[in-house]
């Protein structure tokens, strides 16, 4: 992740470094999705033929060799739940962020996000993002006063 600027409302670049990872050296997880999208591309032909269907959205007709869905893929796939990279905890323990969801040694910069978890609280864990946002609204706004 790089910050653009000072300004908190601009928002960070941030690389996933998805599909370049040392754990897919074969590509297999890339080539898996390009696969996937040409089955609901060939399941989805006769939806289109029939009129039921408009068109396709994403990545559209203008994408169709491997190399420009592999392309496509990489710059708009998410696939990946990023979590527990700034775990709460002591700033000794290996916690990135304190109880009150200040990031440690760091003025004025808190993270409320994901990244905060321990470990990953289950396989849907937008319920868990939600609450852990609840929760560091209170804080924050208890903070205030």
């Amino acid at each position: 992740m790089t910050l653009k600027s000072a300004d908190p409302r601009d928002p960070p670049d941030i690389d996933f470094r998805y599909f370049d990872e040392d754990s897919d050296p074969d590509g297999q997880d890339l080539k898996s999705v390009v696969d996937g999208i040409k089955f609901v591309r060939k399941a989805t032909r006769a939806l289109y033929e029939k009129g039921i269907a408009k068109q396709e959205l994403l990545p559209g007709d203008q994408v169709q060799s491997d190399e420009e869905l592999m392309d496509f893929v990489r710059s708009q796939a998410w696939g990946h739940h990023a979590s527990c990279t700034c775990p709460i905890g002591g700033e000794y323990d290996g916690g990135v962020v304190s109880s009150d969801f200040r990031v440690h040694g760091v003025k004025n910069l808190r993270v409320v996000d994901a990244s905060v978890f321990p470990r990953i609280p289950g396989f849907f864990i937008v319920s868990s993002v939600y609450m852990i946002g609840e929760k560091a609204a209170d804080v924050i706004l208890n903070s205030r006063s």
